[in-house]
């Protein structure tokens, strides 16, 4: 998906107009705030058919001014004029379509309209166009062709992008010069990503000497200037320097200003007044896996369609660093990194096992599904003996509660072993974008959970600290609480939890991704076709080294959407077309089943390629529809049922037949009614939901 932050916000007016007189009392009216006298102003001019005022309407409508936000009716007059060759409305047109704002998402329309804005000199639409190619058809040189002519122009994304495609040899031959040549153009602009992935490229001699006052400066700007990913990194490449390197690094970030204004830095919405030409360029932002400087081939998991109004839907991207830091350096040469301690993966002869899929940081339903299953008692004790519970992932993220389970976690993953049995929990994609810190999908509460007493302190001087630092910026200083809303109390003791010396990060980088236990494979995604021939051990190995060290994440198994965090082909994708892998993996794996979560479940426990993979993902977190859903996976003795509310059912035999209508209405009879599962049953039945 196209994602852009802004829409271009201005309007070709043309000297003589029919009510021209009206034009410019709605043109008054809007400089001075007074929305609603401008809608009405203009409407009736929209009305006959002027593409100028056609696209003013549309712009007040997709802004929510003098009117509520409607895009439907954005999209309706943004195609008016668009029809009479306003380029601005081209764009945003294109822009609607290929985010489904007020029309359905569709990325042909999308390609059409961008098309039509390029040919008339819009660079961020040129851009849009690159990101189209690059995400969704994977025409990697038409890609390159429309990033190119949109950098030429000053765009920086544009540049940054180019910059990405040369770093990873995606289509295009791996060159490094000319990624730092593209890096730089957008750095220049002040671009946040382009500043990052410039300093990894000094951290590891790629393209460049190596250069740690280099990489030092490059990351503290990127800091300055709002690149998530640089703080981390910064503090890393300042752990292994000298002081006096650090204050020559220092000396160069203190001297540096952007020697250009890119022509894609946000704009403020406005106008054009009378007689003013289109603009050259739209304030925009790039695609997701750019935004945050991802120069890595983004997995992205598509908008879940659980969310509710209060939790927006979102697309979620893997990766973070653009090209591999190395292992530290010392004074005078490269040693390797340690590497981490092998971990128990395989496990035999264990009767009964319980699998509970993504939690989300509802703290409550954990517990609820852990008692049904008979696994704790009432003061939160290990009661399971030997069972052996395994946890799928995604404990943390988009519920408040997050930290509360995972402290719930540990406790059960000792007193489990005392008992004989086991705690299992498996690396999600989210707690690996915690520890990485991709955090759009920390909870204003979840942060609060890390408050201390000197939260607010800190964050007032983490505050001026930035106040200081953007005076000297080209990125437009966020407001008090613009900076609050991205920076909330508790966001440090947060960052520091999940580091490599925190409880949580040290807890997380401890555990696999995948394990088998007797006859079942479990992971909290999948696995694609490239795994099917790598060892437990390698795929685990893997994991841990590049989330201990993060210079291993370029092109690596964290990141990868084929892998183990993202892959959603079990899930999801054909499965005529898939079985054969499926067979594969089992064969390799010598497991009868692979269980998963990841991928919502539709409320019940689900199996499909004939109870070769099982969905365990049911939405156990209320933040999805605020419904309560509770079950769970149990296999004993090598047999696999579904524990719906406490009470052990019998799997279907297939995915949408009888069979399956048969075991949705057996667990839907043990719910509280009206059961989340009726509009499943109804659809299997053949009637009208």
């Amino acid at each position: 998906m196209v994602n852009k932050s802004a829409l271009v916000v201005s309007v070709l007016l043309f000297a003589a107009l029919p009510g021209v007189a009206d034009f410019k009392a709605g043109l008054q009216a809007y400089d001075r705030g007074d929305y609603a006298t401008a809608l009405k102003e203009w409407q009736p001019i929209a009305d006959r058919g002027d593409p100028n005022a056609e696209y003013n309407l549309a712009l007040m409508y997709a802004l929510g001014q003098g009117t509520a936000q409607d895009y439907q009716k954005a999209a309706e007059w943004y195609q008016k004029a668009a029809e009479q060759g306003v380029p601005a409305a081209e764009y945003n047109l294109g822009v609607m379509y290929a985010n489904g704002q007020g029309v359905k998402q569709d990325s042909e329309e999308a390609s059409k309209w961008f098309r039509k804005a390029a040919d008339e000199g819009i660079g961020d639409a040129e851009t849009s166009l690159g990101e189209l190619y690059e995400g969704a058809s994977k025409n990697y040189s038409e890609a390159e062709k429309w990033y190119r002519k949109a950098a030429e122009q000053g765009i920086a994304s544009a540049a940054f992008n180019l910059g990405v495609m040369y770093d990873l040899g995606e289509g295009v031959t791996q060159d490094y010069d000319q990624a730092i040549q593209w890096y730089t153009k957008a750095a220049d602009a002040g671009y946040a990503p382009a500043l990052t992935n410039l300093g990894i490229l000094y951290y590891n001699a790629q393209g460049v000497k190596r250069d740690l006052v280099q990489a030092y400066a490059w990351f503290a700007r990127a800091q300055k200037v709002g690149d998530p990913r640089a703080g981390e990194l910064f503090r890393t490449t300042a752990e292994r320097m000298k002081p006096k390197d650090v204050k020559a690094a220092q000396a160069l970030v203190d001297q540096w200003q952007p020697k250009t204004k890119s022509s894609d830095q946000p704009q403020e919405a406005k106008l054009f007044k009378q007689s003013e030409a289109p603009p050259a360029t739209v304030a925009t932002a790039s695609v997701a896996a750019r935004n945050s400087g991802v120069a890595t081939t983004a997995a992205t998991e598509p908008p879940d369609h659980r969310a509710t109004p209060s939790q927006p839907a979102a697309t979620e991207t893997a990766g973070l660093a653009a090209t591999p830091l190395q292992p530290p350096v010392t004074d005078t040469a490269d040693r390797a990194a340690e590497p981490p301690q092998p971990v128990q993966d395989v496990w035999t002869g264990v009767h009964r096992i319980v699998a509970v899929g993504d939690l989300h940081g509802d703290y409550e339903q954990f517990i609820k599904v852990l008692e049904s299953a008979g696994l704790i008692n009432a003061a939160g004790e290990w009661t399971g003996g030997r069972t052996h519970l395994v946890q799928t992932g995604d404990v943390v993220n988009r519920g408040p509660d997050s930290r509360a389970i995972m402290d719930m976690l540990i406790k059960l993953e000792k007193e489990a072993q005392e008992a004989g049995g086991g705690v299992h929990t498996l690396l999600g994609n989210h707690e690996a974008m915690d520890v990485y810190g991709d955090l759009r999908y920390v909870s204003p509460a979840e942060f609060a959970q890390y408050r201390t007493e000197k939260s607010e302190t800190n964050r007032q001087a983490a505050y001026e600290e930035y106040r200081k630092s953007m005076s000297t910026a080209a990125k437009p200083e966020l407001n008090r609480a613009e900076w609050e809303a991205q920076h909330p109390a508790g966001y440090e003791e947060q960052r520091d939890a999940f580091g490599p010396n925190g409880v949580y990060g040290k807890w997380i980088r401890s555990h696999n991704a995948v394990i088998k236990i007797d006859r079942t494979l479990f992971v909290h995604a999948g696995l694609g076709a490239k795994y099917a021939d790598w060892t437990l051990d390698q795929i685990n190995n893997s994991v841990r080294e590049e989330l201990n060290n993060f210079s291993e994440l370029h092109g690596g198994v964290v990141t990868d959407q084929d892998g183990p965090l993202w892959y959603r082909g079990l899930a999801q994708g054909d499965e005529k077309e898939l079985e054969p892998l499926v067979d594969k993996l089992l064969q390799h794996f010598d497991v009868d089943r692979i269980v998963i979560g990841h991928v919502y479940a539709n409320a019940a426990i689900t199996p499909r390629f004939h109870g070769k993979v099982i969905m365990i993902d049911i939405g156990l977190s209320r933040i999805y529809e605020n419904v309560g859903k509770l079950g769970c996976l149990e296999v004993d003795d090598d047999h696999a049922y579904a524990l719906h509310r406490g009470h052990k059912i019998e799997l279907p035999k297939d995915e949408d037949g009888p069979d399956m209508l048969r075991y949705l209405k057996e667990a839907a009879a043990f719910d509280p009614q009206p059961s989340p599962l009726v509009e499943r049953i109804q659809k299997l039945e053949g009637q009208k939901p």
